[in-house]
Order: C-alpha cells, then sequence, then structure tokens
C-alpha cells in the first residue's frame, strides 16, 4: 500500500514537468511542420515561452531572424544558446557571424575565437575571423586566418571566401601580386563571393537549419536581381543619352 501510494506521490509531482516539456516539443515541431518564415517565429517562441531551456528552438529562431535582418534578435537567441550550450562551437561561430552582420567586430571575434578554441579545424570560423580582422584594419591577422582557413580546407564557398578575403588583407598591405593571385584563385571557386565581397554565411547557416538547397537558391535569386538592376540602370542611362541632332 505504501509502494502504491509513493508512486502515485511521484507521478502527480512530475506530470507537470513531463507535460510541459511535451507542450514545448509540440510547439516546435510545428515550427518545424510550417512554410512561413512568421509561423515558424510563432511556433518557436510558443515553445520558448513553455520551455525556456530548450535550446533548439533558440537556435531555429535565431538562425531566421538572421535571415530577415533582425540582427539583434538573433544574438540574443545565440548568446541564450551559447548559455545553455558553452561547448558548442557552431553556436559560437553563428553568434559571431550575427555580431559581425551587425558591424559589432569585437562581438565578433571574441566569439569566433571560442569557436576555434573549441574545435581548431573548424575553418569557415577562420574565414569568418579573417573578415572581422580586415574589417578593423588588421590586415596581417586576417592573412594569418584566412591561410589558416586555406589550410584546413572545405567546400569550394569556404576556402574561396577565404581567399577573396586574403587577396583583400594582401592589397591592404601593398602585396599587389600575391593579392591578384588570391583574387583569382577566388574567384574561381566561389565567383558569387567574389562579386559580393562580403560576409556570405548561408551555407552555414542553411546547414545548421537544414534548409541549405532553399538558402542558397535565395542568394542566387538575390544576385541575379542585383546583376539585373545593373543593367537596368545602364539601359535607363542610355536612354537618357541626347542625340547630336537635340544638341543646343
Amino acid at each position: 500500500m505504501r509502494g502504491s501510494l509513493a508512486c502515485l506521490i511521484v507521478s502527480i509531482l512530475l506530470f507537470p514537468y513531463t507535460s510541459l516539456g511535451q507542450d514545448a516539443m509540440d510547439y516546435y515541431n510545428l515550427g518545424l511542420e510550417s512554410s512561413s518564415a512568421n509561423k515558424k517565429i510563432y511556433y518557436f517562441t510558443k515553445a520558448l515561452e513553455v520551455n525556456q531551456n530548450l535550446s533548439v528552438a533558440y537556435e531555429k529562431r535565431g538562425i531566421l531572424y538572421y535571415f530577415k535582418g533582425e540582427y539583434l534578435e538573433a544574438i540574443q537567441d545565440f548568446r541564450k544558446v551559447v548559455q545553455l550550450k558553452p561547448f558548442e562551437p557552431k553556436a559560437h561561430e553563428v553568434l559571431g557571424l550575427a555580431y559581425l552582420k551587425n558591424e559589432n567586430y569585437g562581438g565578433a571575434i571574441v566569439h569566433l575565437t571560442r569557436a576555434v578554441e573549441l574545435n581548431p579545424e573548424l575553418g569557415s570560423a577562420y574565414g569568418y575571423r579573417a573578415e572581422a580582422f580586415l574589417l578593423i584594419g588588421m590586415a596581417t591577422e586576417a592573412v594569418q586566418d584566412s591561410s589558416r582557413a586555406i589550410q584546413i580546407g572545405g567546400s569550394e564557398q569556404t576556402v574561396g571566401r577565404a581567399y577573396t578575403i586574403r587577396g583583400k588583407a594582401y592589397r591592404e598591405l601593398g602585396r599587389s601580386e600575391s593579392a591578384d593571385a588570391d583574387l583569382q584563385k577566388a574567384l574561381r571557386l566561389d565567383p558569387e563571393y567574389y562579386i559580393y565581397t562580403v560576409t556570405s554565411p548561408t551555407e552555414l547557416l542553411g546547414d545548421w537549419a537544414s534548409e541549405s538547397s532553399t538558402l542558397k537558391r535565395v542568394g542566387l535569386v538575390g544576385m541575379i536581381g542585383a546583376v539585373a538592376a545593373i543593367f537596368v540602370v545602364i539601359f535607363k542611362l542610355v536612354l537618357m543619352a541626347p542625340k547630336k541632332g537635340d544638341r543646343s
């Protein structure tokens, strides 16, 4: 009798926590199943209202905020992720990227440094830290980090970005021949990044969110749109140019 009573008391005490976790995961799964970014954010937020320690919900919502251009919200979410998972190098890397995009280069360097401390073979983090160093005028450090990223290797996009950053850093240091050689390699490996010459974390964040193919298509559409806009401007200038007969 006493054993049955004890089991009943334990089950009553544990029921709210079991229900709490299950409800949070229900909302989280609804977020995964939703096709709209705003709907996803809504359900991930609901999940976090139920369970404030559900790190995967912060991760997914933070990625969505990043791609919506809401970098402060992304930073807040990934600061929570690194609190919950302090030894996860990718979490520090993405937080560093959010700081980088928000032009907080000091914060970017801090978390990208922590990422490579936790995983010295994380080439993409070296590449992004090189970008941060370059943007604050530390060209020598940018060369060192981008060289390390190239040495580690990875995807063509990761290595191509590293060559681009190192080429720009070499140019800052007055090493024109080395700069030209690196930028030619970058153009072959990652022409999209070479064209923009800005941080392009689409692949990394897409892998984290398990939506890399969709995000890459978005990036490609953006590039096509930019090229189209250039042609429109050129076409307008041609139309606006006065003919010889029109001049007084």
